[in-house]
């Protein structure tokens, strides 16, 4: 069970345990017994950060392939798990080795491969759980990624602004695969719910075909350039980088996620508003209603 949940349920047997409480009064033997089980409970609850990460997620889904809390279509599942999937996986990627291809094989499909592990009711869906978790680094990387994952797929029906900022430092690879997710649900006139963590995203059919369709018309691309110009700031809080080209234009942008702090306070002590090289990844994502936005990642810097 993921964290959230655990700790909702938890909260539930919490609530009901203190309401048993208040009718039994001073009973001898039952307000003694329900003490200890409230004690219990709380203690369960103060072991479940709140911000624990999670290396599994709930996809719970309603509309036309679910039959009630009886069942949900096998075929449906089928197709829906692989999209979800090779989006985590390129999420994942993404985030442990810092580029990930278009299209081919990855070599971090093993480390970021979800098992189903469990049906939950709710509507009718499924729990993906890593199940060979030996590596806290990875474990970290992954439970980031489903998170973005589904904070990503919260953005996509809400607006072009929500969805941009939610792309920054996405892969087009992970956008391709969050249409292929979106086009089987919407296909079949689906509704879905993620949960990860502590972030829950609610789709309905008819925010399902929305999202699909600002998915499907939004064009991203991503290159590698080499920008001369002055190292203007670094912040190392917020992992954001100002950087004045030669013709005087300046940007702002993120830092690479692969750099260490010790890395970056390097290019800040040799760098810093001297002239120097800086090798950036370039991001383009073009909106249905023409808009277009750039975003850079700060790779390295040298003379």
């Amino acid at each position: 069970m993921i964290s959230r949940r655990n700790r909702e349920y938890i909260t539930i047997q919490l609530l009901e345990t203190k309401r048993m409480l208040e009718m039994v009064g001073d009973h001898p033997v039952m307000s003694v017994s329900l003490k200890q089980k409230a004690k219990d409970l709380m203690e369960q609850l103060e072991e479940i950060p709140v911000d624990k990460k999670d290396t599994k997620v709930v996809l719970l889904f309603s509309g036309n392939p679910v039959k009630g809390s009886w069942g949900i279509d096998a075929s449906f599942i089928g197709k829906v798990t692989v999209p979800f999937q090779n989006m985590v996986t390129a999420e994942f990627g993404h985030k442990l080795y810092g580029k990930v291809g278009k299209r081919g094989l990855l070599k971090n499909e093993n480390q970021s491969r979800l098992f189903l592990t469990a049906l939950p009711r709710g509507s009718f869906g499924i729990e993906l759980s890593k199940i060979d978790s030996n590596d806290s680094f990875e474990d970290d990387q992954l439970a980031d990624s489903l998170v973005h994952v589904t904070k990503l797929t919260e953005s996509s029906y809400k607006s072009d602004e929500d969805f941009a900022a939610e792309l920054e430092g996405t892969t087009p690879r992970t956008i391709q695969s969050l249409k292929d997710f979106l086009k089987v649900i919407s296909d079949e006139h689906a509704g879905v719910t993620i949960e990860s963590g502590g972030i829950r995203c609610e789709l309905t059919p008819a925010t399902v075909k929305n999202a699909f369709e600002r998915v499907s018309m939004t064009i991203t691309t991503e290159k590698e350039i080499t920008a001369r110009g002055i190292l203007k700031g670094i912040l190392l809080d917020s992992w954001k980088f100002d950087f004045m080209f030669s013709d005087g234009k300046t940007i702002t942008g993120n830092i690479d996620e692969g750099l260490t702090e010790a890395q970056v306070s390097k290019f800040i002590t040799k760098y810093f508003n001297k002239q120097c090289n800086a090798f950036l990844k370039e991001g383009k994502v073009l909106f249905k209603n023409g808009r277009e936005k750039i975003s850079h990642v700060l790779v390295s810097i040298e003379p």
